[in-house]
């Protein structure tokens, strides 16, 4: 299925451009239903577009799994040196949920229950 829309991606490489572009290398996986074996459907540098995108990929780490959000892929050609040129564009994504980093993981005490603030009556505003 490749780059599109809802794919699970793995990062591979993160780097800041500007305050509304980060690159970013990743690749999309798919397993072979009859040799088992995982193969590539895509692998190349995407741009994350926009200010809300380029700040969170710029908290990725290699091997982080993201799910795309709104992708958009165009081309270019250069007439002077006869190139065409492919640009992947990423608008929105989200971190896959086995991936979390240990930034974005809720804190937790030891028997699993998250951490609980106690105020005493006389710290409440009413």
């Amino acid at each position: 299925m490749g780059f599109r829309n809802g794919a699970y991606a793995t990062v591979w490489e993160v780097s800041p451009v500007s305050d509304t572009f980060t690159k970013i290398k990743i690749s999309i996986s798919r397993k072979n239903k009859q040799t088992g074996e995982y193969e590539t459907d895509f692998s190349d540098y995407v741009g994350c577009i926009g200010t809300a995108a380029a700040n969170k990929a710029l908290n990725l780490k290699r091997q982080d799994r993201i799910r795309l959000g709104d992708t958009d892929v165009s081309t270019t050609w250069n007439a002077e040196k006869k190139i065409q040129y492919t640009n992947f564009k990423v608008f929105s994504f989200e971190l896959a949920n086995n991936s979390e980093t240990a930034s974005t993981q809720q804190k937790s005490v030891d028997d699993g229950e998250p951490e609980v603030e106690e105020f005493e009556d006389d710290d409440l505003p009413f």
